[in-house]
């Protein structure tokens, strides 16, 4: 148990490290236009991707399967008349494909934590859009019964006030509060039950800050997935507290796009310019 506890605190300050070091690189990186700071992470993204291939492959044996592929192409479009030496090259092109994929298994499990981490920070900053100062917002509270719903008070520091009376929702055991932010600012609320407090973030400022939409009952994976923000005490009378937020949007033309789509765009063309500069064979 001893063990256990210590190995989950050890992850806990690793990954609040980890937020204090892309706290810091936004930082520093105020002053660029918000798909600026996004290209800035694709490009780190395909230069890690790219060294962790070149490093974790047998490159060697990558570029032969490519070769053959590429052959048993070719073969296809020479002899299209030729029943069987299409169906012969498909059928090798499908296991060569397979050993491609073999060979792209060892990098791609490597990176999976990284990117899994570095998701879910960029998600913090480019998922969500603050607060609007001068127009409502809910506070969402959900509790671990539904006798807890009669006593919740939700205290505000000045610059937020609420808008309207709570409303409970007894088979959710959900409480809903409507506030408003009369300036902009990042504050702190707290839920009070019985004594004791939750807290919980909101942002209602401009620029590109972290914004974490929930806060829920502590685990390994809450932590990992919300960072930010510590999960809520597991044995406490609250399971989660939300903000409602905007979804956060670039703007192409007359389409509106979330972050993930130009940062994997922007992450594909920068891996394949610099494909050749880093000798990585993909």
């Amino acid at each position: 148990m001893g063990t256990g506890r210590g190995w989950l605190s050890g992850m806990t300050t690793l990954l609040s490290w980890i937020d204090q070091v892309f706290d810091l690189l936004f930082r520093l990186m105020r002053p660029l236009p918000r798909l600026g700071v996004l290209a800035v992470f694709s490009v780190l993204t395909a230069v890690i991707s790219l060294l962790a291939v070149r490093w974790t492959s047998n490159q060697k044996a990558i570029r032969r399967v490519k070769d053959l592929m590429g052959a048993h192409v070719l073969e296809v479009r020479l002899f299209p008349d030729q029943l069987n030496v299409v169906l012969r090259a498909y059928l090798t092109l499908f296991g060569n494909t397979l050993l491609y994929l073999r060979y792209a298994l060892v990098p791609l499990l490597i990176l999976s934590v990284p990117l899994l981490i570095l998701f879910a920070q960029l998600e913090a900053y480019f998922g969500r859009a603050p607060v609007e100062p001068g127009r409502d917002f809910l506070v969402r509270a959900t509790f671990e019964a539904v006798d807890s719903l009669a006593d919740p008070m939700l205290r505000l520091p000045p610059g937020l006030a609420q808008s309207a009376p709570p409303v409970h929702i007894p088979s959710e055991r959900e409480v809903d509060w409507r506030v408003k932010a009369e300036q902009p600012g990042t504050y702190d609320i707290h839920l009070v039950l019985q004594g004791s407090e939750f807290s919980k973030r909101v942002v209602a400022e401009n620029g590109l800050a972290r914004i974490v939409s929930e806060r829920e009952r502590g685990s390994l994976w809450q932590q990992i997935i919300n960072p930010g923000e510590p999960p809520l005490p597991r044995s406490g009378l609250v399971e989660r507290i939300a903000i409602q937020y905007a979804p956060r949007v670039f703007h192409f033309r007359t389409w509106e796009i979330e972050w993930l789509a130009p940062y994997l765009v922007l992450t594909l063309a920068a891996a394949l310019l610099l494909k050749g500069i880093l000798r990585t064979e993909l």
